[in-house]
This record gives structure tokens, sequence and C-alpha cells, in this order.
């Protein structure tokens, strides 16, 4: 489709490690709090493993590195409590993304090896199907559901891109949310498992 076939395992790899440097959603609210002269605008910028949590209108000496960085583990209990299962599904994401980015790595170090054993796998699979079944699957349906490591990928992003988009969704609630990365995942599912695999 968009990637030559000989190209696309480096597309998944280097999708992967795109998608870790990328926000996956920046969110902007304006509060006037009754404790505080004034207004102040607090901007989230979501990273899959962090976000940057930063309040203009508040000097910078009175907020607490704390309060600007978060890694992804401390979201739930640094969001309000309205927010938790978002923070939740943030962090079972990203649990999963780091499984995708150990892959990525393993796939960059020892792609023909990871292809070879797919291969490998694909055939004892098919090797099990009964006759019967493996007619009733069209041919171009089969080509697609194979142990391919690109496949494999663009299933992943496709997971991805769900349960940000929920959370996007979900942080939308309370706050304006702009989900930037999670838009690039889609694409990336797209791509990967749209690609024509020689």
């Amino acid at each position: 489709m968009w990637v030559r076939s000989e190209y696309a395992g480096e597309l998944a790899v280097l999708a992967t490690w795109l998608t870790a440097l990328l926000p996956w959603s920046v969110s902007v609210l304006r509060e006037s709090p009754s404790w505080i002269d004034g207004t102040f605008t607090v901007v989230n910028i979501r990273f899959v493993f962090l976000q940057f949590h930063y309040l203009f209108g508040i000097a910078l000496g009175r907020q607490s590195l704390d309060g600007l960085v978060q890694f992804v583990f401390e979201i739930p209990g640094f969001v309000p409590t309205n927010q938790v299962p978002e923070g939740r599904l943030w962090l079972a994401t990203a649990a999963f993304f780091g499984c995708m980015l150990l892959l990525s790595v393993v796939y960059y170090a020892h792609d023909e090896w990871l292809e070879a054993a797919a291969e490998r796998a694909e055939v004892r699979v098919a090797d099990a199907v009964p006759d019967a079944l493996a007619d009733a699957v069209p041919a171009a349906v089969a080509a697609r559901l194979t142990l391919d490591p690109v496949r494999v990928f663009g299933a992943c992003f496709a997971v991805l891109a769900v349960a940000f988009s929920v959370s996007t969704a979900m942080f939308f609630q309370h706050q304006p949310t702009v989900p930037v990365g999670a838009l690039f995942m889609w694409v990336f599912a797209a791509m990967l498992l749209r690609v024509e695999r020689a």
C-alpha cells in the first residue's frame, strides 16, 4: 500500500520507536479557583511512559519537579479520583506498549531469525488445521491471518490506538484533550496490517 514489502519490518520498528517519543494526547484547561488570585492554565502533555503537567499562571518556583513530571505508574495516584480509571487504563496500555517496545528491539536485532520462527510456527499451525476449515477460509483472508511480525505489530498498534482513543475520550470529559499520537497509532495500524508482504 504505502510502503514496499521489503521495508515493512523497518517501518514496524521505526513506528514503534516513534510512538515512544510522540505524546499520545495533549490537554489544556483554564481554571479560576477561589484559592488563587487570577486564572491559570493547566497543560498536560501525555507520553506513553510519562506526563508533563504544567500550570501557566503559577510561578515555576512554586511548582515542584514531582508536580511537573509524572511517570505512568504515578498517574493513578496523581490524578483526581474521578480520573483514576483513565490513569489505570493508561498504565495497562503503557505496560502493553513496553512489551511491544522490547519486541521491536528483538525484531531490529534479529529480524531474519524472528521471521523464520514465525514461518515455522505458521507451518505447524497450518498442518494442525483440518482440511475442511482450511478450504472454508478464502485465500485472501488466509494470507492476512499469518504470524508475520509486521502484522503482529499492526495488530498491536490497533490495540494501542483503541486503548489510547478510549483514554482520550475519558480524559476529554474533564478537560479538552487532543489525541495527537493516538491518531498516528491508527495510521501505523492501518499501514502495517495492509502492507503486501512478498
